[in-house]
C-alpha cells in the first residue's frame, strides 16, 4: 500500500536511525558491504537493533564500526541502550554484543534476548 511504502521511504529521525558501510563510491560503483539500523521502543527508552553484513565482509570488523556509531548517535539521543532477539546459533551477533560495557544475555528457547546498556 501507499502508505507502507512512504513509511519505508521517510525515516523517522527521532525513533528509528539506519547506517551503512559502503566500498567503492570514488568512481561511481559504490556497494553497500554493511548496515545497521534501530528502531526505539519509547516506552522502555531501548532501541531494537539489526545488523546485516556481506558474507565476504564478516569478520573485518564492519559490524563492530557500524554498532559503535549507531551507538554513539543513540546516546546523543538520550536512549538509554539496544535490544535484539539473536538465534543461538548466530555466535558472530553474540560476540559483537559482548563488545558493549554492560550486556545482559537471556536464554529464550532457541534464541537470545540481549541487552546492551550504555
Amino acid at each position: 500500500s501507499v502508505d507502507k511504502a512512504e513509511h519505508l521511504c521517510n525515516v523517522d529521525y527521532e525513533n528509528e536511525m539506519a547506517f551503512v558501510a559502503t566500498t567503492g563510491g570514488a568512481h561511481g560503483n559504490e556497494q553497500i558491504v554493511g548496515s545497521s539500523c534501530y528502531f526505539l521502543n519509547p516506552t522502555a527508552n531501548l532501541a531494537e537493533v539489526a545488523y546485516m553484513i556481506r558474507p565476504e565482509w564478516q569478520g573485518a570488523g564492519l559490524g563492530t564500526l557500524l554498532q559503535n556509531r549507531m551507538a554513539e548517535y543513540a546516546r546523543t539521543k538520550g536512549i538509554r541502550g539496544f535490544v535484539a532477539d539473536v538465534l543461538a546459533e548466530n555466535t558472530k551477533m553474540k560476540k559483537l554484543a559482548q563488545n558493549s560495557p554492560n550486556v545482559t544475555m537471556e536464554r529464550m528457547g532457541g534464541s537470545f534476548e540481549i541487552t546492551m546498556l550504555f
